[in-house]
C-alpha cells in the first residue's frame, strides 16, 4: 500500500510530469547528450513527526532535495557516483540513462542542482541500452576514468570510458564475470557494487551483492561475489524482509550497505548497516551493526543509491537517493547525513 502522502505528492506532480508531448517526447529521446532542467525543492526536517529533530541512530539529518523534470528521461535513479568534495556527481538510471551534475551546498547541506546533463549509455554494438537486454542498470562505481556499472537480469558489469567532464562516453565493454553470477533470479541480480580499499588482502577487487536470496541457495544468505585476480563468493546475512540496493566505503574502508524494504500494508523503509573491511573475504557471510533505520514516518521514498564522502575539515558525509520508478506516486529525493562518530 502506498502511503496517503505519497499519493498526495504523486497526484499534485501529475501536471509537471505529463507536460511533454508525445512527438516532443520521442524526439529528445533520440538526441545525444542535452541539458536537463531539475527542479530542486529542499527540505530541513526528516522525520514528519519532529521536525526539529536531527539525530538518527548513528546519523545527523543535514538536508534534502526533491527532486523533478519535465525531461521524460529524468527518474528511476538507482546508482550513484560523487566525486570528493561531494559537489558533482553522475547517477545512472534503470532505463539506460547517465545523469551528470552539480549539488549546491553549504556545510553539507544540499540547496539545489546545477548543471545537469542527461545522455543515454550505449551497448556494446552501439544501440542505446534502453533498447538492449542491457536496459537494467542498477549498480554503478568509477574507478579512475572507468565507470562500472551493474546490470539487473542479464548480470553483467558494463565498463564505460569517462571524457574529461566525466560523463561516459563510447559503448560499453562487458566485463568478465563469474559463471555463478548469471544464476542469479532474473529481478534478483547484482543491486550492490563498489571496490575494496585499501587495507584488505582483496583490495582492488569488485564487491558485488545481489538484491536478494539466490533460488535453490542457502535462506538468510544474500549471494555477493569478490571479482578479481583472486575472486571468491561472499555472502551477505539477510535479516527480516529487507533486500540489498546499494554499498559504499567509508574513509576509514568500513562497507556500508544499503537496504530496503517494501511490504504492502506498511509502505517501505531503508536502513543502513556497517560491516568491518576486516571480514571481506571469500566464503564470510558480512553482518553488522545498524547505523539508521527508516519508514514512511520520515521524509523517504525507494531508496536505491548511496554515495559517501568526507569533507576538507574531516567530516564524513552520506549522500542517499530514491528511485521512483517513473511513477506519478513515488518521489525522487535525494538526502544528506553526517556519520560523526
Amino acid at each position: 500500500m502506498i502511503s496517503r502522502r505519497a499519493v498526495l505528492a504523486g497526484l499534485a506532480r501529475a501536471g509537471l510530469a505529463g507536460a511533454v508531448p508525445a512527438g516532443q517526447a520521442r524526439a529528445l529521446d533520440r538526441q545525444e547528450p542535452r541539458a536537463l532542467a531539475i527542479e530542486a525543492a529542499p527540505f530541513a526536517s526528516f522525520s514528519a513527526g519532529d521536525r526539529d529533530r536531527r539525530q538518527f541512530g548513528g546519523l545527523t539529518f543535514l538536508g534534502g532535495l526533491e527532486l523533478r523534470s519535465r525531461d521524460p528521461e529524468f527518474g528511476g535513479l538507482s546508482g550513484l557516483v560523487l566525486d570528493p568534495n561531494g559537489e558533482r556527481f553522475l547517477i545512472i538510471t534503470d532505463r539506460g540513462h547517465w545523469l551528470a551534475g552539480r549539488i549546491v551546498q553549504k556545510e553539507g547541506v544540499p540547496l539545489g542542482i546545477e548543471a545537469a546533463r542527461i545522455g543515454p549509455l550505449r551497448a556494446p554494438d552501439g544501440r542505446r541500452l534502453k533498447d538492449t537486454r542491457y536496459f537494467d542498470g542498477e549498480s554503478v562505481f568509477r574507478q579512475g576514468q572507468t565507470l562500472f556499472v551493474g546490470v539487473e537480469r542479464v548480470h553483467d558489469i558494463l565498463r564505460f570510458d569517462l571524457d574529461a567532464g566525466g560523463e561516459p562516453t563510447g559503448r560499453a565493454r562487458p566485463s568478465t564475470v563469474p559463471a555463478e553470477m548469471k544464476g542469479l533470479a532474473p529481478n534478483g541480480g547484482i543491486e550492490a557494487l563498489g571496490l575494496v580499499p585499501q587495507g584488505s588482502e582483496w583490495s582492488g577487487h569488485m564487491l558485488a551483492l545481489a538484491e536478494k536470496e539466490a533460488r535453490g541457495q542457502a535462506p538468510g544468505q544474500i549471494p555477493g561475489f569478490l571479482i578479481g585476480p583472486k575472486p571468491g563468493r561472499i555472502w551477505l546475512r539477510r535479516i527480516g524482509d529487507f533486500d540489498v540496493t546499494d554499498l559504499a566505503f567509508l574513509p576509514d574502508g568500513d562497507l556500508l550497505v544499503l537496504e530496503r524494504r517494501f511490504v504492502p500494508l506498511f509502505g517501505v523503509g531503508f536502513r543502513i548497516r556497517r560491516i568491518p573491511l576486516a571480514m571481506i573475504r571469500p566464503g564470510a557471510v558480512l553482518d553488522g551493526p545498524l547505523l539508521i533505520v527508516a519508514d514512511l514516518s520520515a521524509q523517504i521514498d525507494n531508496m536505491e543509491a548511496l554515495a559517501v564522502h568526507r569533507t576538507p575539515q574531516g567530516r564524513t558525509i552520506l549522500t542517499l537517493v530514491s528511485d521512483n520508478n517513473f511513477s506519478l506516486l513515488q518521489r525522487n529525493l535525494l538526502l544528506r547525513f553526517a556519520l560523526d562518530a
